[in-house]
């Protein structure tokens, strides 16, 4: 059994041969604000000892929303991104360049969700109804848009009202002021923790592409390339962990981002951490092992056309030249029976 010194010891050596070696430093920037649920296998992945495994010290930046972090990435000043699509198709016609290598969900993250005793139950039925969204900027508003636009509802801008997220988005739900949300999986995930209950309506034709990774740009490929396939060997490993043993993951992420363990008990508290870590999480999707983290050529090239619907992307692009599996074919082959043994070993 792994005990507490070994563990700790993972995470502060790469495991070569027995012989502790300097480890390189490695930045992703993150389009959250704070830690958060989505970034598990990043989290895992760096406690639990792949990251060191790899020669890798990595050090996991935020900031304020997925542009933000687009611009960082896109312009070096992080050695990647793991960020949404949007952003960087914004960007792309002003020149941003790079691609996505490792996808990180298995679904589109912005959907609409409304109370479960609604009567709205289609895209349809949100006609002449408020929807809320986090802020006028967010990805969300995008999805939604398009989802509107295929129901034949004009998505004017006076159809959406910022109410932020957490309490502030729950209390503009339950007192009327909207009728919906249109916000991101994370962001759900907090509010059924807070023991809001949601029914959920996902767009229709890209609802289940997933629509972020890990982002690398052009410079950053030359450079780190080495150390980009390290990290998505790290986090193929993660999901494993994650998947052979959630409540683990759980207390990783709860040192991580102690916030998060909310309950008046231990029972309580666990509860409702394992809920949010099974909220849609693509954690726990069972796939191959060789298919974790892989991009749908075809899923991306009609995510794509949607986008040029939208007119988020306004240049040419194809699936091939947005995403690639790349790096994902040099990974090689993982001891996947190890990697599960040390989750289930795991204090």
């Amino acid at each position: 059994m792994l005990n507490r010194l070994l563990q700790a010891t993972l995470v502060t050596m790469a495991c070569m041969g027995g012989t502790a070696h300097a480890l390189e430093k490695v930045v992703i920037q993150n389009g959250s604000p704070v830690p958060a649920a989505a970034y598990l296998d990043n989290y895992v992945a760096d406690v639990a000892g792949f990251f060191a495994e790899e020669g890798l010290e990595v050090e996991i930046r935020y900031s304020q929303g997925a542009p933000q972090a687009a611009q960082i990435a896109a312009s070096d000043g992080a050695d990647m991104g793991q960020i949404a699509f949007e952003p960087y198709l914004y960007g792309y016609s002003s020149g941003m360049r790079g691609q996505f290598f490792f996808n990180t969900a298995h679904y589109n993250i912005f959907f609409i969700g409304v109370p479960e005793e609604s009567d709205i139950r289609t895209v349809e039925d949100l006609a002449g109804k408020k929807i809320g969204v986090s802020n006028m900027g967010s990805g969300s508003l995008i999805v939604a848009r398009s989802m509107l636009r295929g129901a034949g509802i004009d998505p004017d801008p006076s159809v959406f009202l910022p109410v932020g997220v957490g309490d502030s988005a729950m209390q503009a739900l339950k007192s009327g002021q909207v009728q919906a949300l249109s916000l991101w999986d994370g962001g759900y995930a907090g509010l059924e923790r807070a023991g809001l209950k949601l029914r959920y309506i996902h767009h229709p034709k890209i609802g289940w592409t997933g629509n972020g990774g890990l982002f690398l740009s052009e410079n950053s490929l030359q450079k780190n390339r080495d150390k980009a396939v390290g990290v998505v060997r790290a986090l193929v490993k993660a999901r494993i962990f994650i998947k052979e043993n959630l409540d683990a993951a759980l207390d990783i992420y709860w040192r991580v981002n102690p916030g998060a363990k909310q309950g008046a008990t231990e029972e309580e508290a666990r509860e409702k951490g394992l809920a949010e870590l099974r909220f849609l999480s693509p954690f726990l999707v069972d796939a191959e092992v060789d298919e974790i983290g892989r991009f749908n050529m075809d899923d991306l090239a009609t995510y794509l056309e949607v986008m040029k619907e939208e007119g988020v992307l306004t240049a040419d692009l194809t699936a091939e030249q947005f995403a690639s599996n790349a790096l994902l074919d040099e990974i090689g082959d993982i001891d996947v029976e190890a990697v599960r043994e040390r989750a289930r070993n795991w204090e």
